[in-house]
């Protein structure tokens, strides 16, 4: 062979020192080595997302309310006994003026429908609706005042339209009932409050 043909084959079959980095090609020689070194390539097959710790579990439900679908009938009853157990407990500490109450004339004709609510405390709140007028919104509203009085309670409020606050003042009476006096409008009558 010539010394040319002999200087090729020793370019091409030549590595490269591993301190100096690769070399361009050349123009006339053709480079059979990658540039990079297998370290340097990136991977064929891209890595696995990273395993999440609840991965494959359901999603954890509020103690307050689990989840009891699928367990059967047994778990839904303990549940529904709980939530009755709490319902009767928190109703337990109310007072007994807590409800649902409805005011009628001395001759039985239908006057007023209170809700209140009675935590125990000397006041009461509470919201009223004329049984005398429509469902519309001026016919009911909430009580300025309501609260326990020395002899029994006292209930205040003002209806859309008025000059004067509507005033009841009512007493126990022997058959679990309220009765009393409401004035309204400076027109006095007898009342009688019963549960609704």
């Amino acid at each position: 062979m010539n010394a040319p043909v002999l200087a090729a084959i020793a370019v091409l079959t030549a590595q490269p020192p591993a301190a100096a980095p690769p070399s361009a090609p050349s123009a006339d020689v053709v480079q059979t080595q990658p540039a990079t070194t297998p370290q340097a390539q990136p991977d064929s097959q891209p890595l696995p997302p990273p395993a999440l710790e609840n991965q494959g579990e359901e999603p954890q439900t509020s103690p307050a309310q689990p989840d009891v679908q699928g367990e059967g009938a047994e778990a839904q009853q303990a549940w529904d006994a709980r939530l009755h157990a709490a319902y009767d407990n928190a109703e337990a500490r109310q007072g007994p003026l807590d409800g649902r109450w409805r005011l009628t004339g001395a001759e039985g004709d239908d006057l007023f429908f209170f809700v209140l609510s009675d935590i125990g405390a000397p006041n009461l709140v509470g919201a009223w609706r004329d049984l005398r007028r429509g469902g519309g919104a001026e016919g009911s509203g909430y009580l300025n005042i309501a609260g326990r009085t020395a002899d029994g309670i006292g209930l205040r409020f003002t209806e859309p339209g008025a000059n004067a606050e509507t005033v009841i003042d009512l007493r126990p009476t022997a058959d679990g009932r309220w009765g009393g006096e409401m004035n309204e409008a400076g027109a006095v009558r007898s009342v009688v409050m019963t549960r609704f």
